[in-house]
């Protein structure tokens, strides 16, 4: 008996030379008529297809955003990218379109290498449709587990696939039934694991990378690392039954963190829903959101702000007082929560409170023209018509083209008694809105008392 030099297994033979198993000289000795060029080898390789799958949809968005070294966010989630509110709000299909964008020139450039530098390896070990379907599994697995760990963030790039290929080959190589072939991909072993150890540190000392897709990635590759086989087996059918059960095994897996990420997520798809319908104009169906995103999470100062300023829209200046106030609570440092409570204490005529938030909301966000221009007008309720015209100053010098600024400074000049000061303002606010005509006759007003 002969041992095969390729997969190990041992087969009869006359000729003490032969190296290599029937099956594995079939598949790797037996030539066509006329040999593939190295260009059709290249092209035929599920890496070079891959890299070009990447690359292509890059430069799409370069297109579309008018820019390369990097993306904005908008652009990102436009082309597919991972996000708790819409994939686990329905929109399942980025868990795989957030694999092929990247947020930049750079993140393109350093996952493509790793993925050439891995791929051809695992093309190897694997075979070119297995290797497919693993790398397409493990980026579904690393996005999966970005948003049952992340919850909302926004995660595109392929790395989380790439580092699936690296898990994968850990055990492929170890387990590989030639020893010959496995004492020679000993120094891969050692370079991949130090690879993936490396990357995993700086992911979780540095900012802005999702460890979680990694790290998600990375034990779906490991795990069908195990379960695909790489020696003979591939020849067998027990080969194809493992890949089979493998894959279904790990579809289930799928299935329940996909459920856990949608229970988990629920409050940014019930907050996601409410942006959507106020952007229809249906309020009250978003107020309806929003209060279910509260009712999931009372702590969440962002669901808490988004139903105090629904409720100030739709006029309800008394239920929109409570979540503000709990807004500011959770937030304490985000100065327009304090300014949309002081608006509702404004118009509920509880005053001296409202000035207290209004002057909060200026001290921790001065260039808000919001902050400045409700701080006027509650100063000017409590008869405080110097202070008044001040605050408006600084709403007008902030927003020089708005309607509403110019035209509360005008009056605050005009209270004030410089109204040869207001006319600027005055026409200034006509011009915006030419078809007022309480402006107009103000303006006119106003120009009479200088003649």
């Amino acid at each position: 008996m002969t041992t095969c030099a390729y997969c190990g297994r041992e087969f009869e033979t006359s000729d003490d030379t032969e190296t290599l198993c029937p099956q594995c000289a079939t598949e790797l000795l037996a030539q066509p008529e006329t040999a593939p060029s190295r260009l059709r080898q290249v092209l035929d390789s599920p890496t070079i297809i891959l890299i070009a799958l990447n690359t292509l949809v890059y430069l799409i968005m370069v297109v579309a955003g008018r820019r390369f070294f990097t993306f904005e966010a908008e652009l990102l989630l436009n082309f597919g990218g991972n996000s708790g509110a819409f994939t686990s709000g329905g929109q399942w299909w980025r868990l795989l379109t957030s694999t092929f964008e990247h947020g930049g020139l750079l993140h393109i450039a350093l996952n493509m290498w790793c993925l050439y530098n891995l791929g051809w390896l695992a093309e190897l070990l694997f075979g070119r449709i297995r290797f497919t379907l693993l790398y397409l599994m493990c980026g579904i697995g690393g996005s999966l587990a970005s948003i049952c760990w992340r919850g909302n963030g926004l995660s595109v790039g392929a790395s989380g696939a790439i580092f699936g290929i690296a898990g994968a080959l850990i055990p492929a190589m170890m387990l590989h039934s030639n020893p010959q072939l496995r004492a020679a991909l000993r120094g891969q072993l050692k370079s991949i694991a130090l690879f993936v150890f490396y990357n995993l540190a700086f992911g979780a000392a540095a900012s802005g990378i999702d460890n979680a897709a990694h790290i998600g990635g990375l034990l779906t590759g490991l795990f069908l690392g195990v379960a695909f086989p790489t020696g003979h087996d591939r020849h067998e059918r027990r080969g194809r039954m493992r890949v089979l059960g493998g894959t279904m095994l790990a579809l289930l897996i799928f299935m329940a963190a996909g459920a856990f990420a949608r229970q988990r997520n629920q409050i940014y798809v019930e907050i996601e829903k409410a942006s959507e319908a106020h952007q229809r104009g249906d309020l009250n169906n978003a107020i309806a959101h929003a209060q279910r995103a509260t009712a999931l999470k009372p702590d969440n100062a962002h669901a808490q702000f988004m139903l105090g300023t629904l409720l100030l829209g739709a006029h309800r200046y008394v239920d929109a007082t409570a979540p503000l106030t709990s807004a500011t609570r959770l937030a304490p440092k985000f100065g327009p929560a304090y300014v949309n409570l002081c608006v509702a204490q404004c118009e509920l005529n509880l005053l001296n409170q409202a000035l207290a938030n209004c002057e909060q909301g200026t001290r921790l966000a001065p260039s808000d023209v919001e902050s400045w221009f409700n701080l006027g007008r509650v100063r000017y309720k409590l008869h405080n018509l110097t202070g008044a015209r001040d605050a408006q100053a600084k709403a007008v010098a902030l927003n020089p083209n708005g309607f509403e600024e110019n035209l509360q400074y005008a009056l605050m000049l005009i209270s004030t008694g410089d109204t040869e000061k207001a006319v600027p303002y005055l026409r200034k606010a006509h011009a915006l809105h030419p078809q007022d005509q309480a402006v107009t006759k103000l303006l006119e007003q106003a120009q009479g008392q200088l003649q």
